[in-house]
């Protein structure tokens, strides 16, 4: 209790510390509202669904290094927006960015479970991804290839991951995934914890295993590609939060990891965008950057605490 108090406390502070920067009565109105409100709380709600889409491809592949990023999922995603940009008579009529996206991030996952049999080799999870990242940015440098300048130039900007281009109106929609998956992580904490002791202990428990999987991968694509579609790739969130989560609370229990699962993403994602803005007067860094300069010392120093106790699960 005292810990998810410190997040949330601490997630407060950004807010605030992010909102208020610099603002003056004559420019509030203008700034807060059209600018800083979107995307502030647009990042906060990123790092949330980037976070617990994490936690459900960890638990899926029963692996702590399992991320949107290192799995393929998010390079995937960038697959399908790049197709979307640059390619759009290749895909079906009607189909829109954010279907893409989706549609990426679930083609690399359904990859990445067809290579990973089993789901227990860490290594070979790695080098798949590894791969598989190569691959999708190997295709992607081909078709850009064939793009014009302004093609280029979208691909280019919504490829280095910003907040920026979140509109007011785009926070309901950024809202859904962050719902969806908390939802189904909530309702199924109970078997996710059985599953994460292995197929056999699950199913003998009366778990349908199968099913269960299906709709990890269905909702651990979905909140990936649904944000990368609006804030571009951003990297390291959906390793680090869960990751770091699972180890200072000394727990897998999903019930209890959900809220400082979400707590963690909005706090790495505001944290990266205020320092983003504000490090460097009049120049905005790359949040992708941020996020893995914050992330990176955060995960190593987790390596050094004590492991998570044999009975975490209960």
């Amino acid at each position: 209790m005292i810990k998810n108090s410190a997040l949330l406390t601490l997630l407060f502070l950004l807010l605030f510390f992010d909102f208020h920067w610099d603002l003056t009565p004559d420019n509030f109105q203008i700034v807060f509202w059209d600018f800083r409100f979107p995307r502030v709380l647009g990042s906060a709600l990123a790092g949330m669904g980037l976070a617990i889409s994490g936690l459900l491809m960890q638990t899926l592949f029963r692996n702590p290094l399992a991320g949107p990023y290192l799995v393929g999922v998010t390079p995937g995603a960038n697959l399908g927006m790049a197709l979307m940009i640059f390619a759009p008579a290749t895909l079906p009529l009607g189909i829109t960015p954010l279907t893409g996206s989706v549609l990426g991030a679930l083609t690399a996952l359904l990859l990445q479970i067809f290579l990973n049999q089993g789901f227990g080799n860490h290594l070979r999870l790695l080098l798949t991804g590894m791969v598989l990242g190569f691959v999708f940015s190997a295709i992607i440098e081909i078709i850009q290839q064939f793009g014009n300048a302004e093609q280029l130039q979208k691909f280019s900007f919504w490829g280095m991951g910003s907040f920026e281009r979140i509109l007011t109106f785009d926070l309901y929609s950024l809202l859904i995934p962050v719902l969806l998956l908390t939802a189904f992580t909530a309702i199924h904490s109970h078997q996710l914890n059985n599953y994460l002791l292995g197929d056999i202990y699950a199913e003998s428990a009366g778990i349908p295993v199968n099913k269960l999987r299906k709709m990890l991968i269905l909702f651990g694509a979905l909140g990936a590609g649904w944000i990368t579609a609006y804030c571009g790739p951003i990297g390291f969130v959906g390793l680090v939060s869960p990751h770091i989560v699972k180890r200072w609370f000394n727990t897998e229990n999903h019930r209890k990891l959900i809220f400082p699962t979400l707590m963690t993403g909005a706090i790495m994602c505001v944290s990266a965008d205020s320092v983003a803005h504000y490090l460097i007067p009049d120049r905005i860094l790359q949040v992708n950057a941020i996020c893995a300069l914050i992330g990176a010392p955060i995960l190593i120093a987790s390596f050094f605490r004590r492991t998570i106790t044999p009975d975490a699960h209960a």
